[in-house]
């Protein structure tokens, strides 16, 4: 998905920051805010980047952003059932724990899970502006786990000065219903936003066995606020709380075991619960020739897991603190340094990182601009680790870029991993560190339309690997779980574009070709072919609407190439008619033609899926 995100009021208050060589970026209107330390126009940045805007986000026909997100190239999702379930969203082959999610500067990955990764099945639209997904290697510029790639998303802005808002209903399918409200207001010093959201559903069974439904509730508030206290200082904070109770089956069939039977014949109810606060603060003052940061974040999810009425609680905690200096060294050269602590905590195990990092934005001439980044990590229990990124842009002309970057990313095991390894196993794990590079080129025609191509490659040593019976027992009678490590690489080619049909209707299209392997052969859940198709547009009176192809060709359910799964295609449709400037009304259809099929073996995906809503702004 190529999108533009139009300058607005919202984002010259973020640019009016900005040193002027980075000023002069902003003036074309395409930015990104996150793949550099300072704000960068797309057609300077070295690293693939895709964002997904807020007029995107509501006209998608789809539920989950997971959904959303696997339109994009490169970008693959698996899920354990329906909204709710266990979903894994992966970035050219590798999965969560290896992709960072951030939610208005706040890094949401569950510490407390197995690999300390962000469980997408939960997350609907409601309450979102903007999504922007940062591919490669990442970890010079995040941190800890950005080995495969960073996605970044914002909550609702006001886009207007004065007072402004949104709401949204919706009924539909499985006895879903979901709301949301956004309230903000925006002057020359100040920015504030909140939303809140409520999304229920009785849901299906998400085991392809069972007879009982599977549902699921969340309920989100955000809350957002920037205020300039001089011509040279700003303060900003964000909070948010999520609340979500969803069922789930541990299984796909009745000969498991007696209790899974049970399980899946609907005695139980399983449930997976968690309550999710996270706030950061920060400040800017702009001393002329530098610009400093202090930002301060702090993230607490507490979860549970009912399974056949045994509970098993779970708890994650993360701080940070960092601070960060722009250095203007001239016109053409903006110099970043910085500092940074992280400590993680669960109910068994804490760790602390200190880092040190610098990064560097040269414009070498009108056509090429260059990127270097080298950061280092200190963790308290595996000791220092350093990363580094180079990227570049280079203009052939006002339309043809040529986009380069190579990289390492580093993660060093979950605080479950090492807790579990070590009670269990005689041989200590490494910090898995991973390689990475890539190649595009990227063709625009006016405001017609663009075509993209990108080679990536990843090659990531020490890939953590689960063993049911360890192979290198503390206890050889009883040998318990742990994990080996292996090796993991993906080689591929994500093509995408778009074109302009007429005045009115726009045809995009995205493919990626990935080939994930470990040395015993094909990686799991990671499809060789994954093709979108969409065509949108205006139809008369009012009225518009738009169709969305997705494929999926040749993958296996398990690593090593066993259980082989079948291909499928499924169809979304949207429609939506315009009472006025302010008011819409809209069927969105997911699964138009009702394809049965298993994203992860033995686990339900929607049937034809039914929804309509009403959107409104003030």
């Amino acid at each position: 998905m190529h999108s533009t995100l139009k300058a607005s009021a919202a984002l010259a208050l973020l640019i009016s920051h900005t040193p002027a060589y980075a000023q002069e970026a902003f003036d074309l209107g395409e930015i990104t805010l996150f793949s550099n330390q300072v704000l960068t126009e797309l057609s300077r940045s070295g690293t693939t980047t895709e964002v997904v805007t807020e007029d995107e986000i509501a006209a998608a026909p789809e539920t989950s952003v997971s959904d959303i997100l696997a339109t994009l190239p490169g970008v693959t999702t698996t899920a354990t059932g329906g909204v709710g379930a266990q979903t894994t969203l992966r970035i050219r082959g590798l999965g969560a724990g290896y992709v960072p999610v951030y939610l208005d500067g706040i890094d949401i990955s569950d510490p407390a899970s197995t690999g300390a990764g962000y469980n997408w099945g939960g997350l609907t639209t409601g309450g979102l502006s903007r999504i922007e997904v940062l591919k490669g290697g990442q970890s010079a510029r995040f941190g800890v786990n950005a080995a495969g790639g960073v996605v970044n998303l914002s909550s609702y802005r006001p886009t207007r000065e004065g007072f402004s808002g949104q709401s949204a209903v919706e009924f539909g399918a499985y006895g879903t219903k979901s709301a949301s409200l956004g309230l903000g207001f925006m002057d020359e010093r100040t920015e504030v936003g909140f939303s809140l959201s409520k999304f229920e559903t009785d849901g299906f069974s998400a085991a392809s066995a069972g007879i009982e439904d599977d549902g699921y509730s969340s309920t989100r508030v955000s809350f957002f606020l920037e205020y300039e206290l001089s011509d040279t200082a700003r303060l900003g904070a964000s909070m948010f709380y999520f609340d979500t109770a969803g069922e789930f089956d541990q299984a796909d069939t009745l000969s498991v075991s007696p209790w899974t039977a049970l399980n899946v014949e609907g005695t139980y109810d399983e449930v997976n619960a968690s309550t999710t606060f996270g706030a950061r603060t920060f400040l800017e003052i702009d001393s002329g020739v530098v610009k400093h940061k202090l930002a301060v974040s702090f993230f607490d999810i507490d979860r549970i897991s009912d399974n056949s009425g045994s509970i098993t609680p779970f708890k994650g905690e993360r701080k940070t603190l960092g601070y960060t200096a722009t250095y203007t060294f001239n016109e053409t050269t903006l110099w970043t340094f910085g500092l940074d602590h992280m400590a993680e905590e669960t109910a068994t195990a804490s760790a602390d990182i200190n880092s040190a990092y610098a990064e560097v934005a040269f414009a070498a001439s009108d056509k090429l601009d260059l990127t270097g980044s080298l950061r280092y990590d200190d963790h308290s229990d595996l000791g220092g680790q350093a990363t580094g990124r180079l990227a570049a842009a280079y203009r052939f002309s006002d339309d043809v870029i040529l986009r380069a970057q190579a990289a390492t990313g580093y993660k060093p095991p979950s605080l479950f991993q090492s807790t579990t390894n070590a009670a269990n196993s005689t041989v200590a794990l490494a910090p898995e560190d991973n390689t990475t590079f890539e190649l595009g080129l990227e063709k625009t025609y006016g405001e017609v339309g663009f075509v993209r191509v990108t080679a990536f490659y990843n090659d990531l040593r020490n890939h953590l690997v689960y063993e049911s019976s360890c192979s290198t027992p503390t206890n050889l009678i009883t040998p318990g779980y742990c994990y080996a490590q292996s090796n993991f690489k993906s080689k591929g080619l994500e093509l995408s574009g778009a074109y302009a049909l007429n005045d009115t209707w726009e045809l995009t299209g995205a493919y990626t070709y990935t080939d994930a392997y470990r040395p015993t052969g094909r990686a799991g859940r990671v499809p060789r072919h994954d093709l979108h198709i969409g065509v949108s547009g205006d139809f008369a009176n009012g009225f518009a609407g738009g169709l969305g192809v997705n494929y999926v060709a040749d993958r296996f359910d398990r690593d090593n190439g066993s259980t082989p799964m079948p291909d499928f295609k499924t169809v979304n449709a949207h429609v939506s008619y315009q009472f006025n400037d302010s008011t819409q009304a809209y069927l969105r259809v997911e699964n138009l033609f009702d394809e049965d099929y298993e994203a992860v073996n033995g686990f339900n995906t929607s049937d034809r899926a039914l929804y309509f809503g009403v959107r409104a702004s003030f």
